[in-house]
């Protein structure tokens, strides 16, 4: 009795629901050329030898060359890297103009700022259905601290440790429990934690995402008003202006009521992927509250914050 065919689409929306990370493979042409595409068909194989593997569809324009290439590198992107991926997903376009890479001593084009890079000889090419199955076995590699960029449900995500719960914030029932302060700071630090954990993973200190995130947009705000979004005495302040300044992340001028600190296109780059993980974030956090819900509760602290200024 022959089995029912499997729907192509029920098929690939199934297999959605597997999160994966996103690389990129690049490799030279006959004429040394870069060639790179986007894939998702990453994974481990082997430690003794260290081999790891990867699939190209045979209809895609370069997987006769990934085919017989003897050299490669799979590049792990870092969650803010989303632009990158969707350059290399596309055809028929130069990807690699305006793209900051060098090309190894076997040709093969490395990319910059990515999370992990793994060089690779091709050990071995399966045929597996409609793709190829291209396995390599690492000969070098350079990896850096940071998140992930994840694919899961047709859309870009990513990734974050599950905190254990903490046994100092259990559930007590007693007067404490019906108190403003108590319940906002509970909640801050729980909310809080994940998210740090995030911005120091980026390579940023709180302050500085408190600073930038204020700034967002190029906008301009007085030292005074930085200060007071960012918990810092005016001094720390200050100094870290100066760095943040330095690192082309800001500017500062003076005004006719003091200095003017205005976000840069360069700081901005630094924090916009924060803001999508924030939100992503918050969302799980509110879980059925939803979007009223926040909006309820954003209006709530700002009335809060409103009567309680000095």
């Amino acid at each position: 009795m022959s089995q029912p065919a499997i729907d192509t689409r029920a098929l690939r929306d199934a297999l959605s629901s597997f999160a994966t990370g996103v690389t990129i493979v690049t490799t030279a042409d006959d004429a040394g050329e870069p060639v790179g595409m986007t894939a998702s068909s990453f994974n481990s194989v082997s430690m003794d030898p260290p081999l790891i593997l990867w699939s190209v569809t045979k209809s895609a324009l370069s997987a006769p060359i990934f085919q017989k290439a003897e050299h490669f590198s799979v590049h792990v992107l870092a969650a803010n890297q989303m632009s990158l991926s969707n350059r290399f997903a596309r055809s028929g376009e130069d990807k690699f103009n305006e793209v900051d890479y060098q090309i190894d001593g076997n040709g093969v084009p490395q990319l910059a700022g990515v999370l992990t890079r793994f060089d690779c000889n091709t050990w071995s090419v399966y045929e597996g259905g409609d793709h190829w199955i291209i396995v390599g076995e690492v000969k070098g590699m350079e990896t850096q601290k940071g998140e992930g960029l994840v694919f899961s449900g047709g859309s870009y995500a990513t990734a974050n440790s599950i905190q254990p719960p903490n046994p100092d914030l259990q559930n007590d029932d007693g007067p404490i429990e019906e108190l403003l302060i108590y319940n906002l700071a509970r909640a801050y630090v729980q909310v809080s934690r994940r998210f740090h954990a995030s911005v120091e993973e980026a390579g940023l200190t709180i302050p500085e995402w408190r600073t930038l995130a204020s700034l967002h947009g190029g906008k301009s705000r007085s030292v005074s008003e930085l200060v007071a979004r960012t918990f810092v005495s005016p001094k720390k302040m200050n100094n870290l202006l100066i760095q943040m300044k330095q690192s082309g992340w800001l500017t500062v001028e003076d005004g006719s009521d003091g200095q003017v600190v205005t976000g840069s296109a360069k700081g901005q780059s630094q924090v916009e992927h924060l803001f999508e993980l924030c939100a992503q974030q918050e969302s799980d956090a509110l879980g059925e509250a939803g979007k009223s819900g926040q909006d309820r509760l954003i209006g709530l602290l700002r009335q809060v914050i409103e009567n309680t200024n000095e």
